[in-house]
């Protein structure tokens, strides 16, 4: 059989992979390249983007800024975090990215005081094939007055089966050994069982945490969100695109369990998606899993 047919075990949502994807012509293994332009998130430009609302210093210069987004999704509810001053860094380069974790734990608590807001988005794109519009390393922050699909489907889960289904994934995972990467004292790093992209990563911890603004462990957590997007480079490219995704509770949910998502964007969806709003996904997480596995005995000989 030339696909298979799984089922996310948060969501329920049926993904389809098929090898026979992977030799689609459109597959992608890069950055497109930038157009030069004056980066406003350079230092030196800082009056190209509004005041910050929030900012961390070390020596006297600003390390990360946290600007209202120009171009907002919802006026007055959407920051940008400009990570680093370097333009061309990326996670796995940026030494102090716990404080930029700390920075999502500040601005999810000031939306979450604001009234009418449910839920708090936090995302990361990385490279125009991921929705980067500038290369500059960059995540943004959006207050919703509405809970996402994803976040009512896993809620769902949680409510009606009778195994903590994160809890449940977790034992499964460990025990299988297939898809997990990564362990630390705290967290796992392990492939999609069902992926929206291929090579899509979760980072879990591994005590049940239901919003990530009840996470200290900031440092161990930075660590294993460096670590994973090293070992993915090595095998996708040092200028792999893709997106990193925080999934959590809000602050009132105690049934529910916190985890990152890094989806490498290294393929185009199509109009079967479009229109079914299913995922095929050109590989199986099983075989990511060896080249992953492979790279990380490279990366850690280094």
């Amino acid at each position: 059989m030339s696909f298979f047919i799984r089922e996310d075990p948060l969501t329920g949502k049926k993904i389809i992979i098929s090898s026979l994807r992977s030799r689609r012509p459109q597959l992608i293994k890069g950055l497109s390249k930038e157009e030069p332009i004056q980066c406003p998130f350079c230092p030196g430009n800082e009056s190209l983007t509004a005041e910050p609302v929030d900012i961390c210093e070390e020596e006297g210069k600003w390390i990360v800024r946290v600007v209202p987004n120009k171009f907002t999704a919802i006026q007055g509810l959407h920051d940008v975090i400009i990570e680093a001053r370097e333009h061309n860094a990326d996670i796995d380069t940026i030494d102090h990215f716990e404080r930029v974790l700390e920075v999502y734990q500040r601005r999810m608590k000031h939306f979450y005081n604001i009234k009418g807001i449910k839920y708090v988005a936090v995302f990361r794109n990385r490279g125009k094939e991921a929705g980067a519009s500038i290369q500059h390393p960059h995540s943004q922050v959006l207050g919703l007055p509405f809970y996402p699909e994803r976040y009512l489907l896993e809620r769902k889960k949680y409510e009606t089966s009778e195994k903590h289904p994160m809890k449940n994934l977790i034992k499964k995972e460990k025990e299988e050994g297939v898809r997990l990467i990564k362990e630390t004292d705290n967290f796992i790093a392990l492939l999609a069982y069902a992926p929206t992209t291929p090579y899509e990563t979760w980072i879990i911890p591994k005590t049940v945490t239901c919003c990530f603004l009840e996470e200290k462990r900031l440092d161990e957590l930075s660590y294993i969100l460096k670590y994973m997007v090293k070992i993915l480079k090595a095998v996708l490219g040092e200028n792999m695109p893709y997106n990193l995704t925080l999934q959590s509770g809000s602050p009132w949910d105690k049934d529910y369990h916190y985890y990152f998502r890094i989806m490498p964007r290294i393929s185009v969806f199509g109009g079967f998606e479009m229109e079914t709003n299913n995922i095929i996904v050109g590989i199986l997480p099983e075989d990511a899993s060896k080249e992953l596995k492979l790279a990380r005995s490279k990366v850690d000989s280094l």
